[in-house]
């Protein structure tokens, strides 16, 4: 047979082709289309002879499994065992994207998962609604990545049905792929877009304290959890060392930490000169594990912009109170607010201590 070639170009006829495509894979035919890395070659995940057919075609042993393209996180969740605290934040951060998460399989095993940004990936998975086996689009062991149509066509013309051409990748190169479990430690299985220093980083357990500017409350915070963190996990015995970071809801970028915060601080020999203000993004909220919050409306504030949040974000008091904000008030009320904050880090090492992985 002769492979077909459809040319996407941003008309209102493409979703009349990728929907074609849909209806070719979900009748168990092979299908190359653009992702963010590079093209790959789909089959209805699904059904065996499709997987049989991509795996002829690939050149590679049926028994070894494929990585999956998913619709949505609910059906990658649907296909594990359950994320682990770290497979969700990676979900988080980047989802969809080029990073391939290996987890627990529903049934026994691992499977990879990913859900693509490129827009014709993900109309395509729309349509079809299911996963979708997709490796490259290229023969196993091919030293080049498919990274245009022309490409695909050089090594798979005729022996898959469609190749949907929406012009080059914007990666050209594959994703990364990473296996997580419940050890809270990632493992690199294949560097590809996403660094793997990055990913390393990323995985550290993070601990985010939120207060208004970002001048007193949440830097001494920070800076007090640093210090129990010292005595509850020592050096050699953490798998990963915490990250611990402070921002404000309305604070400005850059600035120093309020000078009465400071002395308060440094009566307890701890330095917080180097502190400089953060305003509060979903960034540092996906890369959070534990967001603590000074007062309920800080946490409103979070929850109103980041539902998706709730399960992680405390109030820091235990005891259901505001931490008040000191500013602009004496000496005495700064160390007041330092000494209430420095009792609650007893329940903060007990929440993050049984909750890591």
């Amino acid at each position: 047979m002769k492979t077909e070639v459809l040319k996407l170009d941003g008309s209102a006829d493409d979703m009349v082709k990728i929907r074609y495509a849909a209806r070719l894979l979900q009748a168990g035919a092979l299908v190359a289309f653009p992702t963010e890395t590079v093209y790959g070659v789909g089959a209805d995940a699904r059904n065996p002879e499709a997987l049989a057919r991509l795996s002829q075609v690939k050149g590679r042993a049926e028994n070894k499994p494929y990585a999956l393209l998913c619709p949505s996180l609910r059906h990658a969740e649907e296909l594990s065992t359950g994320f682990s605290r770290l497979g969700h934040k990676l979900s988080r951060i980047y989802w969809p994207g080029p990073l391939t998460l290996v987890v627990p399989r529903r049934g026994g095993g691992t499977v990879g998962l990913r859900i693509s940004e490129h827009p014709v990936a993900r109309a395509l998975l729309t349509q079809c609604g299911f996963p979708l086996a997709t490796p490259s689009a290229n023969r196993s062991g091919s030293p080049r990545e498919p990274s245009t149509a022309e490409m695909v066509l050089d090594e798979l013309q005729g022996d898959i049905s469609l190749v949907l051409d929406g012009g080059a990748t914007w990666r050209g190169k594959p994703s990364t792929v990473v296996r997580v479990d419940n050890t809270g430690v990632p493992r690199i299985l294949r560097e590809g877009v996403v660094p793997a220093t990055e990913i390393m980083e990323v995985a550290r357990p993070t601990v985010l304290f939120v207060c208004t500017g970002n001048t007193c409350r949440s830097p001494m915070a920070e800076a007090l959890c640093r210090e129990a963190l010292k005595g509850a996990y020592p050096q050699e015995e953490q798998v990963l060392p915490f990250r611990v970071q402070s921002a404000g809801t309305s604070a400005a970028e850059g600035h120093r930490a309020d000078p009465m915060a400071i002395e308060a601080m440094g009566e307890m020999n701890i330095d917080i000169t180097n502190h400089r203000t953060r305003a509060l993004n979903p960034a540092l909220l996906d890369g959070a594990d534990w967001i603590f919050t000074m007062t309920w409306a800080h946490r409103e504030s979070i929850l109103k912009i980041m539902p998706a949040t709730r399960d992680r974000v405390w109030l820091l008091s235990s005891r259901s109170e505001d931490i008040p904000d000191p500013v602009s008030k004496s000496i005495e009320k700064y160390r007041q607010v330092r000494d209430r904050i420095a009792h609650c880090m007893r329940d903060v090492i007990r929440v993050i201590g049984g909750s890591r992985a």
